[in-house]
């Protein structure tokens, strides 16, 4: 079962929800998502954004899902991730890169693994 806490494709909202009000509960998703939007030279187009609880067994919600969409160099960019809230550890965060013809995932990057990061927080200077 799935318990929707926010959706936009309101570029205004979604900064707002994840950077300044600060409502999103998922740091290491944050310092990442924002990580790779400060590196990025050209500025990339926000599409959506979307943040749920996921309930595994129907009585109490398990997991936290972010999933964040834009628009890079004529392809869509996704960044997802899947928190267990229990532990509050980051299971999964993804990189996908999507075709937007065809929809099929051209690739994905494990940024986080069970906990594990497999990025840096600082971007070295050029």
């Amino acid at each position: 079962m799935q318990k929707q806490l926010f959706y936009t494709a309101d570029p205004t909202e979604f900064e707002k929800y994840f950077f300044e009000d600060k409502l999103l509960d998922f740091p290491k998703y944050l310092t990442f998502l924002q990580t790779y939007l400060e590196s990025k030279d050209q500025p990339i187009e926000f599409i959506q954004a979307f943040v749920h609880l996921e309930s595994i067994d129907g009585e109490k919600e398990d997991v936290l899902t972010v999933e964040t969409v834009f628009l890079e160099q004529a392809k869509f960019l996704r960044i997802w991730g899947v928190k267990d809230l229990e532990s509050d550890v980051a299971l999964k965060v993804t990189v996908e890169l999507i075709n937007p013809d065809t929809k099929q995932t051209e690739a994905e990057y494990t940024v986080i693994d069970n906990g594990e990061e497999f990025f840096r927080e600082s971007i070295p200077e050029q």
